[in-house]
């Protein structure tokens, strides 16, 4: 069972990842995974309001007890993968579009599923942040 959780639905507007930053702040992580997970966050929101015609986005953060270790997931209402999705190459060069570049260098694992009428991003950072 997680230490801490943060559950809560965002309408999907511009102000949505200040407002999902804000809402770390319960989930009671420090250090490099707290500023890891807020730019991981922000990314990911952003992405949900600007590459899909969501209304809303769910943010599901789990901290584990004692390890700090963390598991965010992030829902949108595009029932399937864009182009983004699927991989993070190129991201790079582009002028935007980084997100999901920065979500695959910065966290241990990560990865995006759907469930029919929607979409999850997720990844996974631990105290010891993998930047390889």
């Amino acid at each position: 069972m997680p230490a801490h959780r943060v559950d809560i639905v965002l309408p999907a507007t511009p102000e949505a990842a200040r407002s999902a930053r804000r809402a770390l702040s319960a989930a009671a992580i420090g250090g490099a995974v707290a500023d890891d997970a807020r730019l991981l966050v922000t990314e990911a929101v952003t992405n949900a309001v600007r590459h899909t015609v969501s209304t809303h986005i769910r943010m599901v953060v789990d901290v584990e007890a004692g390890t700090g270790r963390l598991l965010c997931a992030l829902r949108d209402e595009a029932p399937h993968l864009g182009p983004a999705d699927r991989t993070p190459a190129g991201c790079a060069e582009r002028e935007s579009g980084r997100g999901l570049g920065l979500i695959a260098a910065l966290s241990q694992s990560w990865g995006v599923a759907t469930d029919g009428a929607g979409k999850w991003v997720w990844f996974r950072l631990g105290a010891s942040a993998n930047r390889s």
